[in-house]
């Protein structure tokens, strides 16, 4: 008699994060299509385009190469005119020019060409969430890889910026990737593995300068592994003292050939001692009603609670105490190798890279430590969940409804995702600039003018973009990258002035502080605040 075959279960975990995968693939994709572009969303498109037409990829120089490349290919592909390189003198401080010219300036079809942009993003952001299960998977399991995917897919900010055309998805990838494969190639230095990991940081070197900490992170890696026990394995040190130089040698060549034969890697380090100087010097940052150059060590923290479901949190004391847990009944350098490695130092370095530094101006900048996070919550909470009664579980899978819901009921403004920790505060008085409003209200605010019948509006616009090219009319405010000067001299019943304009941080004089103790007949796309001349009454 034949043993009978124990039932599979009808979708496996793999089909599961393929769902999953196409779950927020759709989300971040048709929430992209009510958004306008972003303000800096614009500079790699148009400025990566004008490089494939012209041969020149200099114009901006604060951010690595390959970010151009990944986002101008569609954008020169899509585009049927470029801006004369005769009548002006494009430069480093016309890029944002340049960008309106390209798009809104010489007839192309705008549309179209940030949408073929922006899916680049989602492809990253997708493959990011894919890349969570995967690499996860390997090491720490199904059920937990599962997890972790599912907590990275409902996060706002990865659904937010997968719909942007900007650096920081890409890098998240890229990091999520670099890291373990980092983490692989020091466990077992063969060859392969080392010119895999190299090739995987050179890229992502190339995206964006702060991949800088993969350097960091190599270095806690082999101390891990050396205090394992390993530096007294001779075949592994003759093994290292092979992979440092062929490590080296595989960056160099990567990043050489990324920048077109530049063998002195002249604007690579010219770009990174630019970021470096703009970053030392601190940039305006604003927090909870508070402005300030440079920003604050805690405005990560804050920040990051303010722009994650509190369920997140919830997670995370429970992955504390399964951790604990854990850590207190083991030995030391067992924990140096375990699998939970690459994820633990991952969160680590990065973190502490963003607490040194000053440039407190988008939660964004911390996207490429959540994966990481996401990896460790997932462990911890699989853990108590296996452990746990069944009341446990049904307590945790309600926890985890919750994390989902408060994600999709902002749905399609993830980008200004604030969790119940602000509620009854407006956007204005506790999270701006690219945390929250980077200029993608514009379609948001043509529906809303038309529904009300308003012809025209005075408007003081955070973003790059131009308003007369998303079919609004308007009268231009001080605005921190000028507004084309109005076509009419009248008196527009009503204001629309952008949440980060409002704090006075990037307004000359501040000048709309006596709005702050007005309520707004109406606030557009959760970022846009709406007067009426005729009813300013104060709060």
């Amino acid at each position: 008699m034949s043993a009978t075959a124990a039932p599979q279960p009808r979708l496996s975990f793999n089909k599961l994060a393929m769902l999953l995968a196409l779950v927020f693939a759709v989300l971040a994709g048709s929430a992209m299509l009510r958004t306008s572009v972003t303000f800096d969303e614009v500079i790699f498109s148009a400025v990566g385009a004008r490089g494939f037409a012209t041969g020149d990829f200099t114009m901006v120089n604060d951010h690595p190469r390959l970010a151009q490349y990944m986002y101008g290919i569609p954008a020169y592909l899509t585009a049927d005119r470029f801006p004369s390189e005769e009548t002006s003198n494009w430069n480093w401080y016309s890029r944002y020019h340049y960008a309106r010219a390209l798009l809104w300036g010489v007839g192309n079809f705008p549309e179209r060409i940030i949408m073929s942009t922006r899916l680049v993003a989602l492809i990253f952001g997708t493959l990011t969430v894919l890349g969570t299960y995967w690499l996860t998977r390997r090491s720490l399991g199904a059920g937990t890889a599962l997890l972790a995917a599912a907590l990275l897919a409902f996060l706002p900010d990865l659904l937010a910026q997968s719909g942007v055309a900007y650096n920081d998805v890409p890098l998240a990838f890229g990091l999520l990737v670099s890291v373990f494969a980092l983490d692989a190639a020091v466990r077992d230095l063969r060859p392969g593995r080392v010119a895999v990991a190299a090739f995987a940081c050179a890229l992502t070197l190339c995206v964006k300068y702060s991949a800088v900490v993969l350097g960091p992170i190599l270095v806690a890696m082999l101390l891990c592994e050396a205090l394992s026990g390993r530096a007294r394995d001779a075949a592994w040190r003759r093994a290292l003292t092979l992979a440092v130089p062929l490590f080296a040698v595989i960056v160099y060549l990567t990043i050489a050939l990324l920048y077109l034969g530049d063998w002195r890697l002249a604007d690579f380090f010219s770009g990174l001692r630019e970021i470096t100087r703009s970053s030392l010097a601190g940039r305006p940052a604003f927090l909870l009603g508070e402005r300030n150059i440079g920003g604050w060590w805690y405005f990560f923290p804050v920040a990051f609670a303010l722009k994650t479901p509190v369920a997140l949190h919830v997670f995370m004391l429970v992955a504390l105490v399964a951790g604990w847990r854990v850590v207190r009944g083991g030995r030391w350098r067992e924990w140096l190798i375990h699998a939970a490695r690459p994820a633990v130092l991952g969160a680590g370095l990065f973190l502490g890279a963003l607490l040194a530094s000053r440039v407190n101006i988008g939660v964004r900048h911390a996207l490429p430590m959540m994966p990481f996070l996401c990896i460790l919550l997932a462990l911890g909470v699989a853990q108590v969940a296996s452990a746990g009664q069944k009341a446990t579980r049904l307590a945790l899978g309600a926890v985890f409804a919750t994390y989902v819901l408060s994600t999709v009921t902002h749905y399609p403004f993830f980008l200004s995702y604030l969790s119940d920790y602000s509620r009854g505060r407006a956007l204005h008085e506790t999270l701006v600039d690219s945390s929250t409003d980077w200029g993608q209200g514009l379609v948001a605010l043509r529906s809303f003018m038309r529904e009300r019948g308003i012809e025209e509006v005075a408007l003081a616009y955070f973003g790059s973009a131009l308003p007369e090219g998303y079919g609004i009319r308007y009268v231009p405010l001080p605005s921190f990258l000028e507004l084309p000067p109005a076509q009419s001299a009248s008196s527009p019943r009503y204001l629309v002035i952008s949440a980060t304009l409002l704090t006075g941080n990037y307004a000359k004089g501040d000048p709309y502080a006596q709005l702050r103790t007005v309520k707004p007949m109406a606030v557009v796309a959760e970022t846009m605040y709406v007067f009426d001349r005729m009813n300013l009454v104060p709060r």
